[in-house]
């Protein structure tokens, strides 16, 4: 991946300049943010991130293949933050480079056998078959290996609710039906019921006495978040009624959580509960510019951000992309910063 080629697709978000936009296009509208010392000092950590990030990307050839389909969902991310239409075709090419050589590797190497976690196939190709499509890239490969899945019942996990509402959700925009239908696990979502029951939010409300403890609160974070983003298609759609209804709600538990987040130096969640506030367009959150601060400071002399997330073999590279998006999202007009029109995405 060419250093040039990607940094000026994020300087690209990082200026928002004003594109013209129409009710039909699915991406925000950015406003330019006014070029104060903060926003030049994001740019400073941004260019750093990506400066490690062009000489430790995915390589589908050092077996990657967990990396370069994550890549793909970032980069697709990236290109809803960023609606300049130079920023959105370098972001395409990105998603294209990784897309062909992921097929190649489809052709190559799973005729005799996948090598391919059965769970996280399950989670990954309905996004990734979405997003391939929206690109206007064939997504036949990722169709064959879903269709495949859904015929043998290959899964030995069934996932949690947060995540069944995911796979469901992007089974749907492929046009399959799952076996569990989204309006339904909808109604059975902690996230959706926490406007009445307020369990979520009590939950970050509490001090977390132990290190098991936390990292049930780090997996609770993450079944908020995925939720959000599969909804939203990763920014790309409006938040549905649901959400819209409960917006002051929602603000006030994502607030918590990033508030938690920063006290627990828990840069991975943290990360991705800023991009959630920026896809439910909730601006002012007073937790954010204590959390942001706490991303910016973190960054390593190398450009990455330590190793956010042990569990993940790729725990580092994916702190990287995290804090990217989080990060963008300032310099995009969002969390503070002044915003505009965002009514150019389509309803969720």
């Amino acid at each position: 991946m060419r250093r040039t080629l990607v940094l000026l697709a994020l300087l690209a978000a990082a200026a928002s300049l004003g594109a013209e936009q129409t009710a039909a296009n699915p991406h925000r509208s950015i406003p330019e943010a006014p070029p104060d010392a903060r926003a030049r000092t994001v740019s400073d950590v941004i260019d750093k991130a990506m400066a490690w990030l062009a000489v430790h990307p995915a390589d589908i050839r050092d077996g990657d293949v967990i990396g370069v389909t994550e890549e793909i969902m970032f980069f697709y991310a990236l290109s809803t933050i960023a609606t300049h239409s130079a920023a959105n075709r370098n972001f395409r090419r990105e998603i294209a480079a990784r897309h062909t050589a992921l097929a190649a590797f489809h052709r190559d190497s799973l005729r005799s056998g996948s090598p391919l976690q059965g769970n996280w196939v399950a989670l990954t190709y309905p996004p990734l078959a979405h997003i391939v499509a929206r690109m206007g890239l064939e997504n036949t490969p990722y169709r064959a290996v879903i269709d495949q899945r859904l015929a043998s019942r290959a899964d030995s996990v069934a996932p949690r609710q947060a995540m069944q509402l995911w796979i469901a959700v992007y089974l749907e925009r492929l046009g399959y039906t799952p076996d569990t239908p989204v309006p339904t696990l909808l109604a059975g979502s902690a996230l959706q019921q926490d406007p009445q029951t307020h369990t979520l939010l009590g939950h970050f409300a509490a001090v977390p006495g132990s290190a098991d403890t936390r990292q049930a609160t780090i997996q609770l974070v993450y079944n908020i978040t995925h939720e959000i983003i599969a909804l939203t298609d990763f920014g790309a759609l409006r938040p549905p009624a649901v959400m819209v209804a409960q917006a002051g709600h929602y603000a006030r538990l994502l607030n918590a959580a990033i508030a938690w987040a920063t006290r627990e130096s828990a840069i991975d969640v943290l990360a991705e509960l800023i991009f959630c506030a920026h896809l439910l367009e909730l601006h002012d959150l007073a937790a954010a510019p204590g959390g942001l601060e706490l991303i910016m400071n973190s960054q390593q002399d190398d450009g990455s951000f330590g190793i956010t997330n042990p569990d993940r073999a790729n725990g580092r590279r994916h702190g990287v992309l995290t804090c990217l998006l989080a990060l963008s999202t300032l310099e995009s007009g969002a969390l503070g910063l002044p915003v505009g029109n965002r009514n150019d995405r389509k309803p969720g």
